[in-house]
């Protein structure tokens, strides 16, 4: 069974959709790609410096998907949402006004993602079961989406709301309940993910330090722009900086590969939930040996964090912050069987090959 795959020509804005792209590659299933990642995006990197030259990656032209839909060649499609940024990015003036051109949307393979699938519908060409993976920072759903919602076999999203009715309190027309509890159970969490490839450009993977040996307390290094949850976190360190070496925002930039080496340095690495609960960090920081220490869920998880066992939740306004880094801290056998876990979950099943086999083997049982 052939897979075909929707992107969208931005990047760094789809980050688990690119590492589910990743994984697919690396699963030994078929699947062609529209568009040509690294020929036609703009921004193919992406924020997580993720790789896709010589993935080895199918990338026909839009008029060979078509013939390839109209002769059932596709065995399903998964495609990304159809709310996309076209404005969004690091980019100049001249930048913005070449995609918005490029970009248009006036023709159909200029079309990306879930607004190209909802053309052919319109247009009322057959296609094959699709899924979506609904991987934005918003828990819940664009009415922009609703038909894809709607005409989709299974639904994957980022940020699920425990109350999976709240994914749907954007839309502006009346839905019972039992048209709720349909779309609700088309529903499924997903997580962003990481790619180990992407990760290995950066440093080497292998030869940790042994968790008793490390020299750095606390690691806490993501940005806190616009996030309430991390400025509450940076006094909470400054205060434990007096007894431990902390690592933080404040100590500056680091590269990826310092970064990098920082974390197989780092006794505790705090991932704290940012614009939404998931974060690429909360799959990429325990790969480097560190007790992981993160938010208690707000939402519909799939990864198999367990508190205690594989990583430590902490109070979501980290009221017990303090007490539990100094426990953990205090307790370094406990810290480092809890640490080694969390390595063990994050390696085996956190990557982006489980990630893709997740998402297609969860849609092949209801198609």
């Amino acid at each position: 069974m052939k897979i075909l795959v929707i992107g969208t020509p931005k990047r760094d804005f789809h980050i688990g959709f690119d590492t589910f792209v990743l994984g697919l590659s690396k699963t030994g299933m078929e699947f062609d790609h529209y568009p040509d990642i690294v020929k036609q995006s703009y921004g193919q990197t992406g924020t997580y410096q993720m790789k896709f030259e010589g993935r080895g990656i199918s990338y026909p032209a839009y008029q060979e998907v078509v013939r390839n839909l109209k002769r059932k060649k596709y065995g399903l499609i998964i495609t990304t949402v159809a709310r996309v940024d076209y404005g969004g990015g690091k980019h100049g003036v001249l930048s913005t006004v070449s995609r918005s051109l490029k970009y248009s949307l006036q023709s159909n393979k200029h079309k990306m993602g879930g607004t190209l699938v909802l053309d052919w519908i319109k247009q009322g060409l057959k296609l094959p079961p699709f899924a979506v993976l609904d991987d934005l920072d918003e828990p819940f759903i664009h009415p922009v989406d609703y038909g894809l919602l709607l005409h989709s076999a299974m639904y994957f999203k980022r940020e699920l709301p425990f109350n999976r009715f709240m994914a749907f309190r954007l839309f502006k027309f009346h839905l019972t309940n039992e048209e709720l509890m349909t779309l609700a159970l088309k529903l499924r969490p997903v997580w962003t993910g990481y790619d180990p490839d992407s990760i290995s450009v950066c440093t080497p993977m292998d030869g940790l330090t042994p968790y008793h040996e490390r020299d750095i307390d606390i690691t806490f290094l993501g940005s806190t722009y616009a996030s309430y949850q991390r400025r509450l976190l940076l006094p909470l360190l400054d205060k434990l900086a007096e007894k431990y070496k902390v690592v933080s925002p404040k100590n500056g930039r680091l590269t990826k590969a310092e970064f990098y080496s920082t974390l197989k340095r780092s006794k505790i690495c705090v991932s704290p939930e940012g614009r939404g609960w998931d974060a690429p960090k909360h799959y990429e920081l325990p790969l480097f040996g560190g007790l992981l220490f993160l938010n208690r869920p707000t939402i519909e998880i799939k990864a198999g964090f367990k508190d205690a066992e594989n990583c430590v939740f902490v109070d979501n306004l980290f009221r017990d912050f303090d007490s539990l880094s100094r426990h953990y801290l205090s307790n370094i056998a406990r810290s480092a069987v809890i640490a080694q876990k969390g390595h063990e979950l994050a390696k085996n099943e956190l990557d982006c090959g489980s990630l893709a086999r997740y998402v297609v083997n969860s849609l092949k049982e209801v198609v």
